[in-house]
């Protein structure tokens, strides 16, 4: 399953488990996944984090063609994850930049 998503925002978590005592560094990427109703086509945007893998953790923000795949979680729950991440486009910035002063 493919699908495009614009990630805006990578958030590192990382530390000690508390539980287990072993280092973890994950990263969540806020996203909006561009998606399209199947009976209009319209595009409709969903905001929500993803959890990016590590091959994929020092991404920048940018539009992202996604492919997932399915897998078992430890609690026998089928989930998906990401499989393979492709730069589509880098994101326009937020702000246009200020046009040069007129001379009087």
């Amino acid at each position: 399953m493919k699908s495009t998503i614009q990630v805006l925002h990578v958030v590192p978590h990382a530390g000690i488990s508390k539980k287990t005592g072993i280092n973890y560094d994950m990263r969540m990427a806020q996203c909006i996944v561009h998606k399209a109703n199947r009976d209009t086509g319209v595009i409709e945007p969903l905001v929500g984090e993803l959890m990016l893998p590590e091959r994929y953790k020092e991404i920048s923000p940018g539009m992202y063609e996604v492919e997932f795949e399915v897998s078992i979680s430890r609690e026998k729950r089928i989930e998906s994850q990401v499989a393979v991440m492709t730069l589509v486009a880098k994101p326009k910035p937020a702000v246009d930049p200020v046009p040069p002063a007129k001379a009087a």
